[in-house]
């Protein structure tokens, strides 16, 4: 599981990268692009704001695997 929150880290911090560099630009893929925030016609993001929020979550769940793993590892290391 260690190995799986390393690579879900890398992949959080590549698109945190991704989507500084891409709200900083204010890059749009297409003219008529509309990235709207879960539906709501008057919250319209750019893509690096959308990118910055799925990496947000990405690093969360992140966090969490690699929480999960390393308290299951201490419980192995308790042996009498």
């Amino acid at each position: 599981m260690k190995r799986m929150a390393i690579i879900f880290g890398v992949l959080a911090v590549g698109m945190l990268v991704l989507g500084v560099v891409e709200n900083l630009i204010n890059f749009r893929w297409a003219a008529g692009d509309q990235n709207t925030f879960f539906g709501n016609p008057h919250w319209v993001l750019n893509d690096g704001k959308i990118v910055l929020i799925l990496s947000g979550f990405l690093l969360l769940v992140s966090a969490a695997m690699w929480y999960l793993a390393s308290r299951k590892g201490q419980s192995d290391q308790r042996q009498p």
